[in-house]
């Protein structure tokens, strides 16, 4: 009889170990490699466990002969220590060579095994679908959820924590999430019924107390960026346990599209721990659970085997969202099978996602625009910034330079975006002559020099739309010093009204309503600091009426002054192509959002 004991050695590895083919090499395919001298068993491989700090941990069974203890096993002298080291080296460099940047789940095992066929049973058993994502140049920058503000992150917090209701691609509706219904007793009154049953990941009820927790917090913590869209909200109470009551300080017809981003946390776990503690908990209510985060490089959820409250039914086991700024490292990536779905894909490096991926895409609701900040004092002057917005050739950005993969803007949102018209005025046709007459009217015949950010990592070629730029408005004397950041940093400074003229991208603008706030309406961010009274007073009237059709008609009127204003360019809306591992079935919508629950696999 044979009998195996274990023996764990640790060691520390350089490789990047968030992959995901766990499958490329199993334990059994190890035993070959523990076999001593006269070909008789003497090690087996409990677990192999690449942990995402970077280490390997080699669980070894030594095999014991009949009457042979324990101790006298794994430490009769120095040759046989000396001999499970060389064979744990073995295994450790096999490792390497068929696991190199593999994320292979923690794997505990028991204390005693009798044959290694147990141990390749387990494994089988133990194999999960893991679905490796890049996130294009944006990353999870804290755990806490209220200190985002990046549309592109809130699809990763959402598999983990969710909100009272979302936008639905496929129906074009408000739907529930966390809500059952709601409704408006009077214009400044929202009353949620909450769903019945639904547990945190820790076991404990979801009730009205969470969701108070949640929206004072958001209003109330010093690092939260999302204060602005429930700014009108002026009480939250809890009726009973499955019933919240807003109340605005004014109407708010749009409110619904801001909640849907606004998530719910534990307030257990806060008032027990205190935030920061109860941030890295991440308790949520959401198809995943937190499972580990490193800030850069990573953010990994798992499944939640008990999720029944909608239909986010977990379609893989785990996820991990990896940080990827460069398209073409992203590409690499993808034919490697190192990752799953890329964002972003370059339109002339489209044909070469073959073989093992594919290209989907869908057009995007996303709006990228020439920002102009009025702390420049040439932006002060309405002349020039229409100035910019005659010179630039928007055709030529979306035939030329994105190769056909986008639509020229004629307004300040797209044609299948609501409150949109036809009928906005000036058209800004590409005409540098006109453009230039408007400088030499503005006090400018010799143009001026200006600073000009381009974030990389979010938006598809955006440096190469921006120094096109450049070029068009070179053309008219006006010298924009190009200047490249990284997405984040460069986000940051815009919020901060640090950047005199950037490109930048607004995304998920269904209800336009709150983007034209957040940017145009006095006061309400740095990002522009743009004021102008008739702007003002047609959001505040869109904002207080439930009337859809009065709605559009406010908006299209504050959407006229804008056009005569030009605090902005807007340049184009852009067709979204994502990288598809043919593993999964998955459909681009025009949100870019990739969900465990819209990924699924491919049977084999």
């Amino acid at each position: 009889m044979v009998t195996y004991y274990k023996q764990t050695l640790k060691y520390r590895l350089r490789p990047d170990p968030i992959m995901h083919h766990a499958t490329s090499c199993n334990v059994p395919d190890l035993l070959a490699l523990v076999v001593d001298h006269r070909k008789r068993p003497r090690y087996a491989v409990l677990s192999l466990t690449l942990t995402s700090g970077g280490s390997a941990v080699i669980r070894l069974f030594h095999a014991a002969s009949c009457g042979e203890s324990k101790q006298q096993s794994l430490n009769g002298g120095k040759t046989d220590m000396l001999k499970f080291r060389v064979v744990a080296f073995s295994i450790l460099l096999a490792l390497v060579l068929c696991a190199y940047q593999i994320f292979v789940p923690s794997a505990t095992g028991p204390d005693f095994i009798t044959s290694g066929a147990q141990a390749q049973s387990a494994a089988k058993k133990e194999q999960k679908v893991t679905a490796t994502i890049a996130l294009p140049g944006v990353q999870v920058e804290t755990l806490n959820p209220y200190a985002h503000s990046t549309t592109q992150i809130y699809p990763t917090w959402k598999h983990v924590i969710e909100p009272l209701i979302e936008w639905s691609w496929s129906k074009k509706q408000i739907v529930p999430i966390l809500a059952e219904s709601w409704s408006n007793p009077d214009h400044n009154t929202w009353v949620f019924k909450l769903k019945k049953g639904i547990k945190f990941h820790d076991g404990s009820d979801f009730t009205s107390a969470d969701v108070v927790h949640s929206f004072t917090r958001i209003q109330k913590d010093p690092d939260s960026k999302q204060a602005s869209s429930i700014a009108h909200v002026i009480a939250i109470e809890a009726v009973d346990p499955l019933t919240v009551r807003l109340c605005t300080k004014s109407p708010d017809a749009a409110l619904l599209f801001r909640l849907a981003q606004r998530f719910i946390t534990n307030k257990a776990a806060y008032d027990r721990l205190g935030a920061a503690a109860a941030d890295k908990l991440a308790l949520g209510t959401g198809p995943y659970k937190f499972k580990d985060w490193v800030r850069g490089q990573w953010f990994v959820v798992e499944k939640n085997p008990g999720y029944a409250h909608s239909d986010h039914k977990p379609m893989v086991d785990e996820i991990v969202f990896r940080n990827i700024a460069e398209s073409e490292v992203a590409i690499t990536s993808l034919l490697n099978r190192e990752v799953d779905v890329i964002s972003n894909v370059p339109p002339e490096s489209a044909a070469r996602v073959t073989g093992g991926a594919r290209i989907e895409s869908a057009r995007t609701i996303n709006i990228m625009f020439l920002g102009m900040h009025s702390s420049v004092p040439q932006f002060g002057n309405k002349l020039v910034r229409q100035a910019i917005n005659y010179a630039i050739d928007r055709s030529a950005l979306a035939k030329s330079v994105l190769r056909g993969n986008a639509y020229p803007m004629d307004a300040p949102v797209g044609p299948d975006q609501y409150g949109y018209s036809r009928e906005l005025r000036p058209k800004y046709t590409h005409d540098p002559t006109k453009a230039k007459k408007l400088l030499a009217q503005a006090g400018y015949p010799n143009g001026f020099e200006v600073d000009f950010l381009v974030p990389l990592g979010q938006y598809n070629k955006v440096k190469d739309v921006a120094e096109a730029i450049g070029g068009m408005l070179n053309e008219i004397g006006i010298r924009a010093k190009l200047r490249t950041q990284d997405q984040d940093s460069g986000f940051a400074a815009i919020q901060n009204g640090k950047v005199g003229m950037y490109i930048f991208g607004r995304g998920a603008v269904i209800d336009p309503s709150e983007y034209l706030h957040q940017y145009f309406r006095t006061g309400v961010t740095k990002r522009l600091e743009f004021s102008n009274p008739a702007v003002d007073s047609a959001l505040e009237a869109e904002q207080a009426s439930f009337d859809p059709a009065q709605r559009v008609k406010l908006l299209q009127k504050a959407m006229s002054v804008l056009m005569d204003e030009a605090p902005v360019a807007w340049l184009y809306q852009y067709q979204g192509l994502q990288g598809v591992s043919n593993k999964f079935d998955f459909k681009a919508n025009p949100g870019e959002d990739v969900y465990g629950w819209n990924l699924k696999p491919r049977l084999r």
